[in-house]
C-alpha cells in the first residue's frame, strides 16, 4: 500500500475509536449506526486485502525445489535408457536421453516438462529391459510424481503476481469505498450534532484530518541537531 492510501487509512482508524469511545452522544440517530457499521465492515476489507498483498509468498522457492527434483531422478532415467539406446542402436533414443545436469538446468521450464514427459514414455515403454539395470517400478513413479509436482509448481509465480495485482487495483477501490461513506453520511450526521455537543464534532473533525506520516518522518530526518555551545577558553 503507498503512502497516500497507507495515510488515509491510518485516518480511518482515528475515526473509529473516536466514534466507539463517543458511542453515548450519537447511538439514537440508526441512520448513523448504520453507515458506520458499514464504514467498519469497509476498513475491515481493506486491512485484509493489505495483509493479502505484502504476505510473503512462497512459490517461487517452491518452483525451484519442484525443478531440483525433477532434474535429479531424470537425470537418472536418462543415463540408464542411454545405456539402453547404445546397446540397441537406437539413435532417437540416444538424442532423447543425451543430456547433462548442466544441460537440464538450462531448459526452459516448459522444455523440461516436454523431455520429462518424453522420457517418461520412453521408460515405461521399456521397463523389462531398463530392471537389468535396477530401474524399478517404484523409480518410474518417482519419476513421474516429480513431473507433476513441476507441472503444478511452474505457473506458480506467475499466479502468485497476478493474484497481488488484483489485490493492488482492489485497495484504491475500496478506500474509496470507505471515504464516500465518511463523506456523503457519517460527515453529514456528525454535523448535526454542531449545536446540541460541539465538542463531539470538533473532535471527530480532529480525527479526520490526514496527516502525511511519510512527509512527517522525512522533515524529522533533515532536521539538523542543535549546535553545542561553544566552551569558554580557560583563563
Amino acid at each position: 500500500m503507498d503512502n497516500r492510501l497507507t495515510n488515509r487509512v491510518t485516518m480511518f482508524k482515528t475515526v473509529i475509536p473516536y466514534l466507539d469511545d463517543h458511542n453515548s452522544v450519537w447511538n439514537t440517530m440508526t441512520p448513523l449506526q448504520t453507515a458506520f457499521t458499514d464504514f467498519k465492515a469497509e476498513v475491515a476489507a481493506i486491512d485484509t486485502t493489505a495483509q493479502q498483498q505484502e504476505a510473503p509468498n512462497g512459490a517461487t522457492d517452491d518452483k525451484a525445489q519442484a525443478r531440483d527434483a525433477l532434474e535429479d531422478v531424470l537425470f537418472l532415467a536418462c543415463e540408464a535408457l542411454g545405456v539402453l539406446a547404445h546397446t540397441s542402436n537406437d539413435n532417437d533414443l540416444l538424442a532423447l536421453t543425451d543430456v547433462t545436469r548442466t544441460s537440464l538446468d538450462r531448459m526452459g521450464a516448459e522444455e523440461l516438462s516436454n523431455r520429462a514427459t518424453s522420457v517418461l514414455a520412453a521408460a515405461n515403454g521399456r521397463k523389462t529391459e531398463l530392471a537389468s539395470l535396477q530401474v524399478t517400478q517404484t523409480n518410474l513413479d518417482e519419476l513421474d510424481q516429480a513431473l507433476q509436482d513441476f507441472n503444478a509448481a511452474k505457473t506458480g509465480p506467475r499466479t502468485a503476481i497476478a493474484t497481488r495485482s488484483v489485490q493492488t487495483e482492489s485497495l484504491p477501490r475500496q478506500v474509496r469505498a470507505a471515504t464516500g461513506i465518511l463523506e456523503d453520511r457519517i460527515d453529514r450526521m456528525v454535523s448535526l450534532f454542531k449545536r446540541t455537543n460541539p465538542e463531539f464534532v470538533a473532535g471527530y473533525q480532529s480525527a479526520r484530518v490526514i496527516v502525511d506520516r511519510a512527509a512527517t518522518h522525512a522533515a524529522a530526518k533533515s532536521t539538523p541537531a542543535p549546535a553545542k555551545p561553544a566552551q569558554q577558553a580557560q583563563a
